[in-house]
């Protein structure tokens, strides 16, 4: 049981600290996403798409306490006091948003808050709703990384977490329990089909990977694309056996299955409510080919999107200080790096291939439409599979190296990164409550003082910052504290003891025809 509620209560206290320093619409596109939660919680779940211009999107009644001009978008030295806070005036006026074609699964989730109170108190549960579902994610995905007992890919999930994931687990935005989605079912397919002798067998593996494939596939438009690459780095290759005894699964065939229905229901609501049609918020590039959109993509797009992925905050206004950028991308390196030493060419190619795909892909998507939508894309929306590459290439080097580093690692980025955040967190707030200074000048490091607070202080989000901060490290220190990983099946070592798992056991009834670890083949 500690084995989920402690990541939880870490994650969450993380997510929360976000939710609750940021200002009204502090986050790229929070207000539009606020406007259709509202409007999918009072019921109106399915408008008509609608234009207004070059804007696309659909209607949703929502009070006027919802609508606020934003004043300090993509101006880091203009702090949030520029503008009021939520409330007032609860008359309902009908806005074009341009999330209103999206599925209304997330939506209804967050949004009864915004009913209840459309002001910023309404905003503050429905963020810390949000926050939840994330951190639920992420401690199901750590609990079955350490029932796996590959507790090495807990390096990968603490690198996953990158500060651009942890400020949008903390908004209104579907993207982060997307991103967190992505991550769960990386670790969940390790277990159903990497995994096929040990604990993984347990059911909560195989309904992590069903929570968190439908979650990936319903909440954004892309999601289906982005479940694909996922899915074909993870099946393709494996030995034979392992296909064969798949294919005799009911439990594979039953949650294929009911995946299966949710990306028709999510492919076909995308079709219906043609919520893949965008809005250009750049300049459209009629003349480029798709082969010289793809040359901008990598020569100049991946750069900024790399730098995005880690952290460009508030409006892609706030970029973060350069050390926490070099960080991230040596933590990343240097589990990629061992694995391709490590691993064997199936293991390389299923790390190389995803960081390659999820790099790919959408660079493509956005390469094929650059001529009418100009080059739109930002580095967050990689994230959902790119995240599955630091706790894939952690998988292979625990399972695959005579001297797995893992435990020191994961101990390395628990002192080293998420420390980060508590700072990444108050350096927000100093461009939120102050505006950061023009360039060259240093800003500064006092996250209690401006013209702007938070709705609770400022006080509030540093010490949960600090409290989250310190039981994540505590907590990945105890559970690597057995270098041996010798717990037996059902059990998972703490702070050098064996506890029970909480996860229940059942059988799978082609155990006894797969692979034992280690025949996987390329």
């Amino acid at each position: 049981m500690l084995t989920w509620v402690l990541p939880f209560v870490g994650y969450f206290l993380l997510f929360t600290a976000w939710a609750v320093a940021t200002p009204y619409d502090g986050s790229p596109d929070e207000m539009r996403h606020i406007q259709r939660a509202y409007g999918v919680a009072s019921g109106e779940f399915a408008p008509a798409p609608a234009r207004e211009g070059k804007f696309a999107g659909a209607y949703q009644d929502v009070p006027k306490s919802l609508i606020r001009t934003n004043c300090f978008a993509f101006r880091s030295n203009v702090p949030a006091s520029c503008g009021p806070a939520p409330g007032g005036d609860e008359t309902k006026v009908r806005v074009l948003t341009p999330a209103g074609r999206y599925n209304p699964a997330y939506y209804l989730v967050v949004g009864w808050p915004l009913v209840l109170s459309p002001t910023m108190a309404g905003v503050l549960l429905a963020r810390i709703v949000s926050a939840a579902l994330v951190a639920a994610l992420l401690a199901w995905a750590t609990a079955v990384a350490i029932a796996l007992r590959r507790r090495g890919v807990l390096a990968g999930l603490l690198v996953a977490v990158t500060p651009m994931a942890a400020y949008l687990a903390g908004a209104i935005n579907p993207n982060g329990v997307e991103i967190a989605a992505g991550a769960a079912l990386v670790v969940a397919l390790i277990g159903v089909l990497l995994e096929p002798d040990g604990p993984a067998q347990r059911r909560s593996v195989w309904w992590l990977a069903a929570v968190a494939g439908g979650v990936l596939l319903t909440v954004r438009p892309a999601g289906p694309a982005w479940f694909a690459v996922i899915a074909a780095v993870l099946f393709v290759p494996l030995a034979a056996s392992r296909y064969r005894a798949l294919l005799t699964s009911r439990r594979f065939w039953s949650f294929g299955a009911a995946l299966a229905v949710v990306g028709l229901a999510a492919a076909g609501w995308t079709v219906w409510k043609r919520a893949n049609e965008l809005t250009p918020n750049a300049p459209p590039r009629p003349n480029l080919t798709f082969v010289d959109s793809m040359k901008i993509e990598f020569f100049d797009q991946w750069r900024r999107h790399v730098s995005e992925m880690v952290g460009v905050l508030s409006w892609l206004d706030t970029p973060l200080p350069v050390v926490v950028h070099l960080a991230w991308w040596m933590s990343v390196g240097a589990l990629v790096v061992l694995a391709v030493l490590v691993g064997r060419p199936a293991d390389r190619w299923r790390v190389v291939g995803l960081a390659a795909l999820g790099m790919l892909v959408p660079a493509a998507v956005e390469a094929l439409n650059a001529s009418q939508y100009g080059f739109i894309a930002q580095g967050r929306y990689y994230l959902p599979m790119l995240v599955g590459v630091p706790i894939l290439a952690a998988y292979v080097i625990t399972a695959r190296s005579r001297f797995d580093l893992t435990p020191q690692l994961t101990r390395l980025f628990a002192v080293v990164l998420v420390p980060i955040q508590v700072a990444v967190l108050c350096y927000l707030m100093v461009r939120y409550q102050q505006g950061l200074p023009a360039k060259g000048l240093t800003p500064s490091l006092n996250p209690f003082a401006g013209s702007w607070h938070p709705a609770l202080g400022s006080v509030l989000p540093v010490l949960l910052a600090l409290a989250a901060a310190a039981l994540l490290i505590v907590f990945h220190y105890r559970i690597t504290a057995d270098p041996t990983g010798a717990a037996g099946p059902g059990e998972v070592p703490l702070n050098g003891r064996v506890a029970s798992a909480s996860i229940p056991q059942d059988e799978l009834t082609v155990v006894a025809a797969e692979p034992r670890r280690g025949e996987e083949t390329a």
